[in-house]
């Protein structure tokens, strides 16, 4: 992800001039937050009682956001190291793979997931903008009052919703492993202070192996925006991306479970 790409969560043409960064910033986070018009309600383990996502790409729970001039990341089902999952290979691409969270869920506190690294993406850095690609990110969206907001990013929902008829999320955290940066530091995004990176792992230790995460996502929304309370969950993502520095990576997605 680069300085013209946002993501929970996208991408947009440079702009000269204030109005046309608002347009391109806004279809970047409509491509990144796209929702489906229904909910999806069959990944609810009875056992649990959290929402338990399939490691299944073709489960009618997930559905792709795309960006247009944008190469898509693809994602299909696979088993790794015995394992099912949901496969994510990128070859200078970019998109989400993404499930809408039922309402009954969506005051949940804790995500856990885990994911499956061959190889970090070279020269990649969270911190850097033009740098940010990453083999995994998982993104988890808040709903929230966007009267709070101050008027260019509240100009910013606003054109993205008249272009591409879609609410963007109040807010999101990205969790993303890299290979330079330090666990839990947390940067925003270039285009909008709405969504924010938070490494969530670092460094080569564990490539190859399923690794295994549990976060508290609204203690994490209090570090990530200081001052504010998280709202309603809204939706959870899984991004794959190398469209900034071109390259290729891939990647394993598994046992996403919100509770």
């Amino acid at each position: 992800m680069n300085r013209q790409h946002v993501a929970l969560l996208g991408a947009a043409l440079r702009c000269v001039g204030r109005a046309s960064l608002i347009c391109s910033a806004a279809l970047v986070l409509n491509a990144c937050t796209q929702m489906p018009a229904q909910i999806v309600e069959g990944p609810v383990s009875a056992s649990t009682g959290a929402f338990a996502l399939p490691n299944d790409a073709t489960n009618p729970a997930w559905h792709a956001v795309n960006i247009r001039f944008k190469t898509p990341t693809t994602y299909t089902s696979a088993t790794v190291a015995g394992e099912p999952c949901i496969r994510a290979v990128a070859r200078g691409a970019w998109s989400l793979w993404v499930a809408t969270v039922p309402p009954q869920f969506a005051q949940a506190s804790t995500l856990s997931w885990r994911w499956h690294v061959p190889a970090l993406v070279a020269e990649a850095d969270a911190a850097t903008p033009g740098k940010d690609d990453a083999a995994v990110r998982v993104v988890i969206s808040f709903k929230g009052d966007r009267s709070k907001l101050d008027a260019a990013e509240r100009a910013t929902m606003s054109m993205a919703k008249a272009i591409g008829g879609n609410e963007l999320p109040f807010a999101a955290i990205q969790y993303v492993w890299d290979e330079k940066d330090a666990p839990e530091n947390i940067h925003p995004n270039a285009n909008t202070s709405r969504i924010k990176k938070l490494i969530a792992r670092s460094g080569p230790a564990g490539l190859g192996s399923w690794q295994s995460f549990s976060r508290d996502v609204r203690a994490d929304f209090r570090r990530a925006f200081p001052g504010e309370e998280p709202g309603e969950i809204e939706s959870i993502g899984l991004m794959t991306d190398t469209d900034s520095l071109g390259g290729a990576t891939e990647a394993c997605y598994a046992d996403i479970v919100l509770k």
